[in-house]
């Protein structure tokens, strides 16, 4: 509330100024107060308040009237949020306080509203539980919000985890491959061996017979030409009995002669995996670590003030 004078810095008194000019911006000292709204008026704003403000009005000179000797700076919590109008009264059925814009607008048929000067008169005692009240909800809103800060760095924290976990088990995995490659290719190497050993036995088998044959076949031409009947008998009969034999070894080789092919074969669970879903993140909901409720008993009417984190 607006008084009519205060102290200045120096230990003098400085004169209230109009409440109306202030809003305005200009600094006209009051020359009256009207008791019936709580407001201060120089000579023109009293003129024009006489006439416009809704209700009768009881106008008294500023020296009349008695006032505080301190001047609190309510910080805008005594004006209107809507009209920008001092406060002057109280609507219990709707739980506001009001100015005199709000009275007229909307609050002319309310059956409980008051004039704050009427209600406030233990405002002294109830302002402390209030304060007390208010504290202990600012504590718990401390609370919240290191809580919040503590989660949010504990996410960080396992998140730091959850990626050097998945880097763990990447190596595993990738140890796994290492040891299943080595273990793969001495598997490998003796089956290559064996193949090699025995597929080598039957290409100098193979070059044997064809040697021995060829050997024969270089003779035919000249037997053929400048030999005895005895001569290309014997030769005859030779063909004969050696490609006999070759063709006994060369079927018994081929018996031998094959080729392994070695394949790959994965785990069909490994496969499953690999075409799915190798690795998820779960998600789990910790509750809250707040669970407070706060009640002021020291508020007007039935209003409570209720704090749930």
């Amino acid at each position: 509330m607006a008084t009519s004078e205060d102290h200045d810095s120096v230990g003098g008194k400085m004169p209230v100024m109009c409440d109306p000019c202030g809003r305005r911006k200009k600094t006209t000292p009051a020359a009256v107060v009207c008791s019936t709204c709580d407001v201060h008026l120089c000579g023109e704003c009293r003129n024009l308040h006489a006439i416009y403000a809704p209700g009768d009005h009881t106008f008294e000179a500023i020296d009349d009237v008695a006032v505080d000797n301190v001047l609190v700076d309510m910080q805008g919590l005594d004006r209107c949020t809507v009209h920008d109008k001092m406060l002057r009264y109280i609507c219990k059925d709707h739980e506001s306080l009001c100015c005199d814009d709000c009275h007229f607008n909307h609050h002319r048929t309310c059956k409980e509203f008051y004039k704050l000067t009427d209600v406030a008169t233990d405002a002294g005692s109830s302002l402390l539980g209030s304060v007390e009240e208010v504290q202990i909800v600012v504590s718990k809103a401390k609370d919240v919000v290191d809580n919040c800060k503590m989660n949010v760095e504990g996410s960080e924290e396992r998140k730091q985890e959850i990626i050097s976990e998945i880097d763990r088990k990447k190596e595993e995995i990738i140890k796994y491959f290492d040891d299943a490659r080595k273990r793969i290719l001495v598997d490998l190497d003796e089956h290559f061996t064996s193949d090699k050993a025995r597929l080598d036995e039957v290409k100098h088998g193979a070059e044997s017979v064809q040697m021995n044959l060829q050997n024969l076949m270089s003779l035919n031409e000249a037997v053929r030409k400048n030999g005895t009947d005895v001569e290309k008998f014997i030769l005859d009969f030779n063909c004969k009995q050696k490609a006999a034999v070759g063709t006994a070894k060369l079927t018994e080789m081929l018996s031998n002669n094959y080729t392994v092919k070695h394949t790959l074969e994965w785990n069909d669970h490994l496969l499953t995996i690999m075409k799915e879903q190798l690795v998820s993140l779960g998600h789990t909901q910790l509750p809250s670590t707040m669970d407070t409720r706060v009640e002021n008993k020291h508020t007007v009417g039935k209003n409570k003030l209720i704090c749930i984190f």
